[in-house]
C-alpha cells in the first residue's frame, strides 16, 4: 500500500493573501509537487511539475523571490495546467493524497481545492476522483501528544521546526518550493514514524 504526500504553488503578489487575490489576481498553479511513499516511509516516486498560467503570464517579484522559481524555468519546463493535473493524476493512481492546510481539518482538501480551483478558471470538468486529506490535522495531534508547542506552520517548516533541516539541504531548495515542502512533510512523518502509521490504513 502507498500514499501521496503533494504540494502546489501558485501565482501569488505582495499583500495578495489579505485582499483575497482581487481582479485578475487569479491563484492560477504554477508548480505541482509530489512523493509517492510505501507504508515504510520510503520514496518510491518523485513528481515535480512546472504550469504555464494563462490569465497572469509573467510571474511576479514577490513569486519569484518566495518559490525560487523564474520566469525562464516555467517557459522552459511548464506545461498547461490540464497536461500538469492529467499527469499528477496518473501518478496518484488510486492513493490518498495529503496536503498541508494548518487551519483545516483532516477531511479538508487544502491542495486539492486549489487544483478544483483552476479546473473551474480554466473551463475543465470538475474531477471528484482523488481522495484529498489534510495531514496538518495529524501533526496537530501528535505535537500535542508529545507536548511540542506550535501555534502555525507551513508544510516547509516542519524539517526546521523538529530541527531536521539538514535531511533537506541536498534538495537545495528552500521552503514555498513545492518540491522541498513535501519532502519537508515527510521529514516530519519520518519524525514521528510510529505515530503516523494512521496513514497506512487511510
Amino acid at each position: 500500500m502507498s500514499f501521496v504526500i503533494f504540494d502546489t504553488e501558485y501565482t501569488s503578489w505582495e499583500g495578495c493573501l489579505q485582499n483575497g487575490w482581487r481582479g485578475l489576481q487569479k491563484r492560477e498553479v504554477v508548480q505541482i509537487a509530489a512523493l509517492k511513499v510505501d507504508d515504510d516511509f520510503n520514496v518510491v516516486a518523485e513528481f515535480n511539475q512546472l504550469c504555464q498560467p494563462k490569465i497572469n503570464l509573467i510571474l511576479s517579484d514577490y513569486f519569484v523571490n518566495l518559490t525560487g522559481i523564474s520566469n525562464d524555468d516555467v517557459a522552459q519546463k511548464g506545461v498547461d495546467f490540464a497536461s500538469a493535473y492529467q499527469r499528477f493524476k496518473a501518478f496518484v493512481g488510486n492513493d490518498v493524497c495529503y496536503s498541508h492546510g494548518w487551519n483545516g481539518a483532516f477531511e479538508d482538501a487544502c491542495d486539492g481545492a486549489i487544483l478544483a480551483e483552476n479546473l473551474r478558471l480554466y473551463g475543465l470538468p470538475a474531477d471528484n476522483s482523488v481522495k484529498y486529506r489534510n495531514i496538518a490535522a495529524l501533526f496537530k495531534q501528535i505535537y500535542q501528544k508529545h507536548n511540542i508547542t506550535v501555534f502555525s506552520q507551513s508544510s516547509g517548516q516542519i524539517g526546521k521546526i523538529l530541527g531536521l533541516q539538514q535531511q533537506l539541504a541536498d534538495l537545495h531548495l528552500d521552503e514555498h518550493n513545492a518540491l522541498y515542502d513535501v519532502y519537508s512533510i515527510l521529514c516530519g512523518v519520518r519524525h514521528f514514524a510510529d505515530d503516523f502509521a494512521i496513514l497506512k490504513q487511510k
